[in-house]
């Protein structure tokens, strides 16, 4: 009889384990979350980026003022551009893009009335100084997009991308390029390209190592069949994923792993609903931005395109 108790005494204790999860030093396993889709702010939202800490910084398009959001004091100002005067002339400045290093400075560029676009670099303490001038006077073509890599800076314009070296000249990476590049920690410039053929588009994903070798990561990471309108943009973790967020007839949006494994985290029609990634609707999303834990933010035009939102997908 007690042999027969010690057996159901066992089995009950497999049973637990197995149906509850529990491990060696007695903790449950925690049941696995769904990803969500949040929206943190509307207004003007446009270029995005975040610090080590997750804090995130916006600025509005063709604003001149940066704010920052953070679990602590919610959204406060972190920069705005002094207004000047030249003689008896308002000299009008603008701030176009933004990104951030790993110590956690702020970039930015500033434009002026004649079209003169240089990079400031803004510390915690909010008092900028001007690392590079004039960084695009030559062409005149407006900042799209700009990158920090461990002292190298990164910028695109309408003929391509760009690299600038402490005290060098900016350096033509790359010329046929579409929408979007970012830098993973290891200093190579990742981006899109876009190729046409038999009557088909696809969106391929290359980069330029440190060293300017060109190699394609991914080779139809989307098709885009017959259409050409389409936007991508896409950001990298420190993990080493790179997403891509493709907006054609519906949204989608694509991770790719250091294995270079292509992965759809989701897929959904236009629309601005928060919830579950298998719920949740996205329209067209602009300046994805990862933070520290991978979680991914963006932001997006609401319905009449008047404002954007501040939108996070949490991991």
């Amino acid at each position: 009889m007690k042999q027969v108790l010690l057996f159901a005494v066992v089995l009950l204790m497999l049973s637990l384990f197995f149906f509850t999860g529990c491990k060696k030093d007695g903790f449950v396993a925690p049941k696995i979350k769904d990803s969500t889709v949040t929206t943190l702010a509307t207004g003007s939202y446009y270029y995005l980026t975040t610090d080590n800490n997750g804090d995130v910084y916006t600025l509005g398009y063709g604003a001149d003022t940066i704010y920052k959001f953070d679990a602590v004091s919610g959204k406060t100002r972190f920069y705005s551009l002094p207004v000047t005067t030249d003689h008896d002339t308002v000299v009008i400045n603008k701030l176009e893009c933004l990104t951030r290093d790993s110590s956690g400075n702020i970039y930015t560029v500033s434009v002026n009335n004649a079209g003169v676009a240089n990079m400031l670099k803004i510390p915690q303490s909010g008092s900028p100084s001007t690392i590079f001038s004039n960084i695009d006077g030559i062409k005149g073509l407006r900042i799209t997009n700009i990158a920090s890599n461990k002292g190298n800076f990164y910028f695109s314009d309408g003929t391509g991308i760009y690299e600038i070296a402490p005290g060098g000249i900016a350096v033509l990476l790359a010329t046929s390029f579409s929408s979007d590049f970012t830098v993973d920690a290891d200093g190579n410039v990742i981006y899109t390209t876009y190729t046409y053929a038999n009557n088909a588009g696809e969106i391929n994903l290359n980069q330029v190592s440190p060293q300017g070798v060109k190699s394609v990561l991914v080779t139809g990471l989307y098709n885009a069949g017959n259409s050409s309108a389409f936007s991508a943009d896409i950001a990298t973790d420190k993990f080493g994923n790179i997403y891509a967020a493709v907006m054609d007839n519906s949204f989608m949006l694509l991770k790719v792993s250091p294995t270079k494994k292509v992965t759809t985290i989701m897929s959904s029609a236009f629309g601005n609903v928060d919830g579950p990634l298998r719920t949740a609707k996205i329209g067209a999303a602009f300046n994805l931005a990862a933070d520290p834990t991978g979680n991914i933010y963006f932001s997006q035009f609401t319905a009449n395109n008047s404002v954007f939102s501040l939108r996070k997908i949490t991991f």
